[in-house]
């Protein structure tokens, strides 16, 4: 993939950047998620430019949330995705679109997106339109027979605007429709009389065929002398009667003339779906056994640390360290867990 990337960026005789990253996630449900990434964007002239992406998932999981009486005890899987960008900027509106492919040993994705931005008054503020669509398939490991579609669209405004010279506003509005299978094929839940009995029976997870989703983010930018603090708040709902509230804050600071420090702090809380029960005493029209459709909140806290080590190289090390908490799901109360990284980003 290396090879690809720098020969492309070398015929369009262009300005070019290339970023090489590893990420693990690990968490106390026994959990692991090993993801390389490498990505690589040129400006094949002054107005056009083109990006090329490819990921690997490679997960290993045995996970309460999927071990049940018909799942296996411990699963492995891998991704594999490719994606594919192009931006124009005709003066002061810019048009942009992307795809990406994703396979892996149970799903299928394809993913299409464009992306509309105009700047007003010298570039103080700019108006920013988006929409995206994913066209899912859904299988399940060992049956050939199992296919199942899901399709999620959604749509983005956002408007930015600088208020002074040290300080930046944003405001945007997510709408997203889900339609299709939502429900996970391995994933069986128990009916049973109480917290401790065992189960009378158990019954595949089913969730409604829609979904539509709300959220507004507001953020805001402000520089402190070389340092700067980030500051955003997003509130969601969606009519399977979720409402969540997510704070977060950064801040970066320079430890020296080529070393940058960012530390950030994530708070995020939700209540339960309305059909979402701890306990189900029988069978109903929708029945879930997913955590994350339970009333839940979580923390997440870390830091990154950006060394240029030269005129066109950087070196980036993160840390992530998190907490959930989960009040209604039976199987786990909490977990914890990390999010370690480590990449390169050259640029020529």
């Amino acid at each position: 993939m290396l090879a690809i990337v720098v020969a492309f960026g070398a015929a369009a005789r262009a300005d070019t950047g290339f970023t090489s990253k590893v990420q693990v996630y690990t968490d106390s449900d026994h959990t692991t998620v090993i993801s390389p990434v490498v990505q690589a964007a040129a400006d094949v002239t002054n107005d056009t430019s083109v990006s090329l992406g490819y990921l690997v998932d490679a997960v290993s999981s045995a996970s309460v949330d999927i071990v049940s009486q018909a799942s296996p005890r411990e699963m492995h899987d891998t991704r594999h995705q490719v994606s594919l960008g192009l931006t124009h900027t005709f003066d002061t509106l810019t048009l942009g679109g992307n795809y990406s492919y994703s396979t892996e040993n149970d799903y299928l994705s394809h993913t299409i997106g464009v992306d509309l931005t105009k700047d007003f008054d010298d570039k103080n503020t700019t108006f920013d339109l988006g929409y995206g669509v994913s066209l899912n398939t859904v299988g399940r490991s060992g049956d050939a027979n199992f296919s199942r579609g899901e399709t999620s669209q959604h749509v983005t405004l956002s408007w930015t605007q600088i208020i002074s010279p040290k300080t930046a506003t944003q405001l945007t509005y997510e709408l997203g429709y889900d339609s299709g299978f939502q429900s996970s094929p391995y994933r069986f839940v128990p009916v049973r009389t109480s917290a401790t009995a065992a189960p009378e029976l158990w019954v595949w997870e089913t969730d409604p065929d829609a979904r539509t989703r709300n959220a507004l983010v507001f953020g805001i930018n402000h520089a402190l002398g070389k340092d700067s603090v980030q500051a955003d708040y997003r509130i969601y709902t969606d009519d399977w009667g979720i409402t969540s509230h997510t704070f977060g804050l950064r801040y970066f600071t320079w430890l020296s003339k080529h070393v940058q420090l960012r530390l950030r702090e994530r708070f995020y809380t939700q209540g339960a779906a309305s059909f979402y029960q701890e306990i189900y005493t029988q069978p109903e029209k929708y029945i879930t056994y997913d955590r994350e459709l339970s009333t839940l909140w979580s923390e997440t806290a870390g830091a990154k640390l950006v060394w240029g080590v030269a005129d066109h190289v950087e070196l980036e090390l993160k840390s992530d360290l998190f907490y959930y908490s989960y009040a209604e799901f039976l199987p786990l109360a909490s977990r914890t867990g990390a999010n370690l990284g480590i990449g390169m980003a050259l640029t020529y």
